[in-house]
């Protein structure tokens, strides 16, 4: 598992429809959920989605 995603989604949970994961971290999310194995990234790889960005989420973001 990509260390930190856990922490990364609680701390995002009220915005999950304004980013994706893609890359490596999509990959070792769809192999674990698949039983599989991969060689986990150490970085999260995460594409925004400015159509429906909205201030709260900067507000979590420099939280962070």
């Amino acid at each position: 598992m990509v260390h930190g995603i856990e922490k990364f989604k609680e701390y995002f949970r009220d915005h999950t429809h304004q980013y994706v994961f893609i890359g490596g971290t999509a990959c070792d999310i769809l192999m674990e959920e698949s039983g599989g194995e991969f060689r986990a990234t150490k970085d999260l790889d995460i594409v925004l989605i400015i159509e429906v960005l909205d201030s709260s989420f900067g507000d979590t973001f420099w939280e962070l």
